[in-house]
């Protein structure tokens, strides 16, 4: 098998990895991207564990489990982006929801299960970004995996590489 196709596969998957992240924090800590906004309440009765479970099961259209709550949860500001905040996440959630005096927000963990990125001032407007305060934030699904898309991209490519190299052979 020649390797001059994989080479270049392997180029481009890597070039393609680079770009899935795209925050970091002091420190040079790298966060990911921004998460998927699911939805957000300001009449949810309360903030218990049964409350917030059935609440973000019924907008994530599955059925989810409490993973963990930090309280008070503690946000860094992004290098990139001043309104942009990230916070450590501990049980590698698939959804999590960021609470305030008024409002739950439920997010969907896609870039970096390690940690929680979103825009402050799309769901919880300008005064926060001076008191930068939110209650706590509470993980559902933790544990679950999910795979880089670098990764993914990788592996793509290498594949791809090898069927064009045996197509080659082939002729």
């Amino acid at each position: 098998m020649k390797t001059k196709y994989l080479f270049p596969s392997a180029i481009a998957a890597f070039c393609l990895s680079a770009g899935a992240s795209a925050y970091t924090i002091s420190g040079g800590t790298d966060v990911g991207g921004l998460d998927g906004f699911v939805g957000m309440s300001t009449t949810l009765p309360n903030s218990g564990k049964t409350t917030e479970t059935n609440w973000a099961s019924g907008l994530a259209g599955t059925t989810l489990t409490f993973a963990n709550k930090t309280e008070p949860a503690h946000f860094f500001l992004t290098e990139e982006d001043s309104n942009v905040v990230a916070f450590e996440l501990y049980s590698s959630p698939s959804y999590f929801l960021v609470k305030d005096a008024t409002k739950h927000v439920l997010f969907q963990n896609i870039s970096n299960m390690d940690w929680g990125v979103f825009d402050l001032l799309d769901y919880f407007g300008a005064n926060k970004l001076e008191e930068l305060q939110l209650s706590h934030l509470t993980e559902f699904n933790g544990g679950t995996s999910v795979p880089e898309p670098g990764t993914l991209a990788l592996f793509g490519l290498g594949l791809a590489g090898l069927i064009a190299s045996r197509r080659k052979l082939h002729k």
